[in-house]
């Protein structure tokens, strides 16, 4: 998929906490039995949760004068017991109960929310094959990023990144890679006229891109967070919006829905009521599926809904949104290869996790 590549790219120039507190498993069904209130309406506000933005964005707590978005936050007290041998929640239900959390949102302070820049942080991360020829083996190269995105374009926007570093991605690969001799760097021819890549083990320094205004994208065009704070609250308006707005090629149109609502509750900085009416955009698309409790690649528990759809090559690829379904609170997005048929296990190309997001008004770092 094109969005793997666009990792690929970031990562060749180059959360923290649980969010459960204790052993104990989530209940979907006690969670998705949450009585629903979809009348309730409260006025706008400018608070959003992190997002998908340009570069990339987002990782770690920052000193900043905003109202910051919590991802370890405890959940709310559940007011439903689990029932048993009930059925296992569905998308559409895991969807629709993260809608009504997520609208149930509250802000302290009005004030606060307002902010030059909207400053988020991740840890992103792809896989490349590397090795010899006849003995080739994945390695997980990572890089974090923290964005600053200017709220009017007076204002340049700074992206701050970092290499991780890169190691072999599971078991089998470790084991490729000490055939191969244990090496702590990695290079790949590159296009023509470019020079090769080189991929390390060790962590690089701290690097700096800016540009005018702001960096956010929807639809396959930028647009601007002024505009991202008037987009309708309302599902089936939300759904024509982006229809409209559509420059993408090479996607059906659940995809490329799938891909925007993602973007809306995971990387976006939009008002709670927009990020509602997004899952329940999400919850009415057809071929959505949950894939259950799940752990993102920083350990952190949440659900997971997943779009699939077979490539040219006839692969089939998935995109998975890992959210927390106590909170409506989106963590973490992957992708990954499921091969000639969903059966298998599959393979991560790439992943984005979002660490802390919050408005600020202080001056950005120089480096």
């Amino acid at each position: 998929m094109s969005r793997h590549r666009d990792v690929l790219e970031m990562l060749s120039e180059a959360r923290p906490g649980q969010l459960d507190r204790g052993p104990r498993p989530l209940d979907l069904n006690a969670i998705t039995a949450y009585p629903r209130d979809t009348t309730r309406r409260r006025r706008r506000r400018r608070l959003l949760v992190a997002g998908g933005l340009i570069p990339a964005v987002a990782a770690g707590a920052l000193a900043v004068s905003a109202v910051v978005v919590r991802l370890d936050a405890p959940p709310p007290a559940s007011t439903a017991t689990g029932r048993e041998a009930s059925p296992p929640a569905t998308a559409q239900q895991l969807l629709l109960t993260a809608a009504d959390r997520v609208a149930l949102e509250r802000v302290a302070d009005e004030k606060a929310i307002a902010g030059r820049y909207w400053v988020i942080k991740t840890e992103q991360g792809a896989t490349r094959q590397v090795g010899p020829a006849g003995r080739p083996y994945d390695i997980l190269q990572k890089i974090s990023q923290e964005s600053w995105l200017a709220w009017t374009p007076k204002d340049q926007s700074r992206f701050f990144f970092q290499g991780l570093g890169a190691a072999p991605a599971t078991p089998a690969d470790t084991a490729a890679w000490k055939r191969d001799g244990s090496p702590a760097k990695w290079t790949q021819p590159a296009p023509r006229g470019m020079k090769p890549v080189v991929i390390t083990a060790a962590s690089g320094p701290r690097r700096l891109k800016t540009t005018r205004g702001t960096g956010f994208v929807l639809g396959g065009r930028r647009v601007s967070a002024a505009e991202l704070s008037t987009l309708p609250a309302d599902p089936a308006r939300l759904k024509a919006y982006l229809l409209k707005q559509d420059t993408t090629t090479g996607e059906t149109q659940t995809e490329y829905l799938f891909w925007s609502a993602n973007l809306l509750v995971l990387d976006m900085p939009v008002t709670p009521e927009v990020r509602a009416a997004a899952y329940r955009m999400m919850a009415g698309l057809k071929g959505v599926t949950t894939l259950g409790q799940v752990t993102d690649q920083q350990g952190r528990k949440g659900v997971a809904v997943a779009y699939t759809r077979r490539g040219d090559a006839g692969t089939l690829g998935q995109v998975r949104l890992i959210f927390d379904p106590r909170t409506g609170q989106a963590f973490a997005r992957e992708f990954w290869n499921l091969g000639k048929s969903a059966s298998g296990q599959g393979k991560l190309t790439s992943y984005t996790l979002v660490t802390s997001a919050a408005w600020s008004s202080a001056t950005p770092p120089e480096k």
